[in-house]
């Protein structure tokens, strides 16, 4: 039982619905910006990898840095690379490297898509020497990847795979600090709420200290009271 003293917070969800004792951080395509149905109480902007390709990513940054002046918008994101899915990785890259420009002039997160890019984004962070917060948004990978990206100053956030029994996330989750962790739902549906508590069961320690220690990662990263 929590005492409600802080939120449970979201840092990386598509669904826009606003619920009580919830702080979500609510994901916004940048072509969507000019809506204002999509403009949550907190939100993130950016170009996905897949949305890459065709696209000037010189003009999207434009855009990209006079949304971040708005109040509502707290990262950059969701952006990143995907070995997997999308157009080359070099068309990904000069997307992402526009958006981390801007993220680093304005000193704000950034919440990065990663499909078997870690080592990309790992090299591509020692050579931007940059202090703003970068935070892998749904970590399934398993400990000894956790620990090389921590050791880079990465936040990881956690979701569905919390719930999985016998997932590396869960296993990788056990050896994060807790002032580098984060939370979230994505696209899941899942109630937040069940995240943090599995995460406090295989942790061993109490819900609201994980919510104290949330809050107080949010409060330093985003730049926001909770």
């Amino acid at each position: 039982m929590t005492s409600g003293r802080y939120p449970h917070i979201d840092i990386h969800t598509h669904h826009h619905a606003e619920i009580d004792g919830l702080l979500r951080i609510v994901n916004v395509r940048l072509d969507d910006v000019t809506l204002p149905a999509h403009h949550p109480v907190h939100g993130s902007v950016g170009v996905h990898p897949w949305d890459a390709d065709g696209r000037n990513p010189e003009q999207d940054a434009t855009v990209l840095a006079a949304v971040v002046e708005e109040p509502w918008c707290v990262a950059v994101g969701e952006i990143g690379l995907d070995r997997v899915r999308g157009p080359a990785l070099h068309t990904q890259r000069h997307s992402l490297d526009a958006q981390l420009d801007i993220a680093a002039q304005h000193r704000m997160p950034v919440i990065l898509h990663c499909v078997r890019a870690h080592a990309d984004l790992m090299q591509l962070r020692k050579q931007r020497r940059e202090s703003n917060p970068w935070i892998i948004h749904g970590f399934t990978g398993h400990s000894e990847l956790a620990g090389q990206l921590l050791q880079l100053d990465f936040h990881l956030s956690f979701g569905a795979a919390v719930l999985e029994v016998g997932s590396k996330a869960r296993e990788a989750l056990t050896t994060t600090p807790l002032n580098r962790l984060f939370f979230e739902t994505d696209e899941s549906g899942l109630d937040i709420r069940d995240i943090y508590r599995a995460a406090a069961d295989l942790l061993l320690r109490d819900e609201e200290e994980l919510m104290l220690a949330v809050s107080e990662n949010f409060h330093r990263c985003f730049r926001v009271d909770p």
